[in-house]
């Protein structure tokens, strides 16, 4: 969110990529305090697409850089447990349901919008959930594997019905990587 700092970066290093992972995502903490959500998800993202597209216009245009966005699949909001063959696909209609899937959904449609907008060639990916090698605790799988190994309950989230899926994180890094090399401008990927 910090715009001269973000200036400083992109004058010192002239990145021909930039790939905002840069987000506030506990759904819970989202509930308790809306705000910081939607300072840093919506926010944040619209102050790295102006550094981006202000350093990128400087050093002669848009050229070969490109700006990804990291999102999330909850943008799209529940899947039905009635109908268990249907999943999310790229067209499926935005209907977050918190405000962090809020914040999100608002951030690709600035993505978005500076895509049609300004000609600046943008990528976003909507991932499932990430687990992996140090992720915070806070985060359900260790948060699980924390509660477990010191006796402690363990948590249900809303009625127990919630559907979830899951990636390791190197392979969502690897799918980032293909994205960000080998995708055509304006695409929008799970």
């Amino acid at each position: 969110c910090d715009a001269a700092a973000m200036a400083v970066l992109f004058a010192k290093y002239d990145p021909p990529y930039v790939v905002n992972f840069a987000a506030e995502s506990h759904v819970d903490r989202s509930i308790e305090d809306p705000g910081i959500f939607a300072q840093t998800n919506a926010m944040g993202t619209v102050t790295m697409l102006n550094a981006a597209m202000r350093a990128w216009q400087l050093t002669g245009g848009f050229g070969d850089h490109r700006f990804l966005q990291v999102s999330t699949d909850e943008v799209y909001g529940s899947l039905s447990l009635e109908e268990p063959d249907v999943f999310f696909r790229e067209d499926t209609p935005l209907d977050p349901h918190s405000p962090y899937s809020a914040s999100k959904a608002a951030a690709d449609m600035f993505v978005k919008a500076y895509g049609d907008t300004y000609g600046m060639p943008v990528n976003i990916t909507r991932c499932s959930n990430n687990y992996g090698p140090y992720q915070f605790p806070e985060k359900l799988i260790p948060l699980m594997i924390s509660n477990a190994l010191e006796h402690r309950s363990l948590p249900v989230y809303g009625d127990g019905e919630n559907v979830r899926d899951w990636i390791y994180v190197e392979d969502h890094c690897k799918a980032i990587d293909l994205v960000l090399h080998r995708s055509e401008p304006g695409q929008v990927y799970n």
